[in-house]
């Protein structure tokens, strides 16, 4: 995130980091780029040319076009940074929807003089454990949590156990999307910490252990521009997503601002605090509460970044615009034209099969539309790729629901959680 409004009188650079094609669209096709003479260059890792099939006339339409093995990698980002403070106007953002090149994008900024004031927090938008503290540290509720080096180190692992009730969570400090994340008692907390099955984009094995809150999850996703909201949707999460692996109900409600004012008011208190704690000023972020039974809203974690999955499908349906022209605005200095609600009452589920293996069969297009309720779906596999199940934050399909009130709502998920399946077989063969 930066902490100073794009200054566009004069010809400059806007960076986009890992492949987002949407974010890239919006902004190459907005009428102001041209008109204000940006730049759009874009950073790619590897991994987007071999698993993302980037659109080639897109990156076509971009200044420039760089190619790194990985955002971890100092060495590469740093000849990155130069050739961009040689060869093109100044850069006036640098934009990550990725939580993988969170690390490699905030050094970039550094590199690029759109940096925050305090450089550490481009880390603590990633490790939890100093998002923690410096969350905690500007008087917001926050679990009680440990840092865990090192699992393999017995006296830590007593020592974190005897300090901490359970039950406990443990988790990759600078994990992502519910990905490796276990729920165990102290007494299992080595075995659990030990056994953890990393996901191979995960590069630190360091963990975060924190006592289990109970009540409900919520998030929050918002787009900032010079400090002011422009959106604040608040969501209940159907399940915790942590347990969606086991059969859990996927998927998420947007909670009717004029219905709960007092939630958005205290959400917007705590969102203010954290804002101010980690440097965030501009773009999306992502936020995560829990909500004790008591009504006390804990802080979880947030990132630098605009929700994934389904959720802004999700949330375009709801504005009846995308967030990604959206952040386009923001970037671009422009003034955000005014959003309205499309729906009284918008969610969405997230459906993945219950077995892996490959795909053999989706809803079709037909029975989609033929579903009261339905807004609109996204595809994220197709019939022949193969699904694997490792992780809550492995998508396959998004189908988004509208209803008059909460309650109908909550029943329109369920309704087409049991309706509708993503079908596998074990033993197929890809063609």
């Amino acid at each position: 995130m930066t902490v100073r409004r794009p200054d566009h009188t004069g010809p400059c650079t806007v960076v986009v980091c890992r492949y987002q094609p949407e974010l890239l669209a919006a902004l190459l096709d907005h009428p102001a780029r041209t008109s204000r003479h940006v730049d759009v260059c874009v950073v790619l890792e590897r991994a987007d040319i071999v698993y993302e099939s980037p659109d080639q006339q897109l990156l076509a339409r971009c200044q420039k076009v760089y190619t790194v093995g990985s955002f971890d990698s100092l060495a590469e980002l740093s000849a990155v940074a130069v050739d961009l403070r040689l060869t093109c106007p100044p850069v006036v953002r640098v934009c990550n929807q990725n939580e993988l090149s969170q690390f490699g994008a905030g050094y970039l900024r550094l590199l690029l003089d759109d940096a925050p004031a305090d450089p550490r927090h481009h880390v603590a938008h990633r490790d939890k454990r100093l998002m923690k503290q410096l969350v905690r540290e500007a008087g917001v509720p926050v679990t009680q949590f440990r840092s865990l080096a090192d699992a393999g180190d017995e006296a830590a692992v007593a020592s974190v156990a005897g300090e901490l009730t359970s039950p406990l969570i443990v988790k990759p400090a600078a994990g992502f999307g519910a990905s490796s994340t276990v729920k165990v008692d102290a007494a299992g907390l080595g075995a659990a910490a030990s056994g953890l099955t990393f996901d191979p984009a995960q590069r630190s094995r360091q963990l975060i252990v924190e006592e289990f809150v109970p009540g409900e999850d919520l998030c929050v996703d918002a787009v900032w521009s010079g400090g002011k909201a422009l959106t604040f949707v608040v969501q209940r999460y159907l399940r915790r997503r942590m347990t969606v692996l086991e059969g859990a109900l996927d998927g998420s409600v947007i909670v009717a601002p004029e219905e709960h004012p007092d939630l958005y008011a205290r959400l917007r208190e705590m969102h203010a605090r954290v804002n101010a704690a980690l440097g965030i000023h501009d773009g999306p972020t992502h936020l995560e509460v829990f909500e004790r039974p008591d009504r006390q809203l804990v802080f979880s974690e947030i990132a630098s970044r605009a929700g994934g999955g389904w959720m802004q499908h999700m949330i375009g349906a709801y504005h009846g615009r995308s967030t990604w022209s959206l952040l386009a605005d923001t970037v671009l200095g422009e003034d955000a034209a005014p959003l309205h609600r499309a729906w009284p009452h918008v969610g969405a589920i997230h459906i993945r099969p219950t077995a892996p293996g490959i795909i053999t069969g989706a809803p079709s297009d037909a029975e989609l539309l033929a579903f009261p309720g339905t807004i609109t779906w996204h595809r994220h596999r197709q019939i022949g790729d193969r699904a694997r199940l490792s992780s809550p934050s492995e998508w396959y399909f998004d189908l988004v629901l509208g209803a008059d009130t909460a309650a109908e709502l909550v029943q329109t998920c369920l309704r087409a959680a049991r309706t509708f399946a993503i079908e596998t077989d074990a033993e197929a063969v890809v063609a």
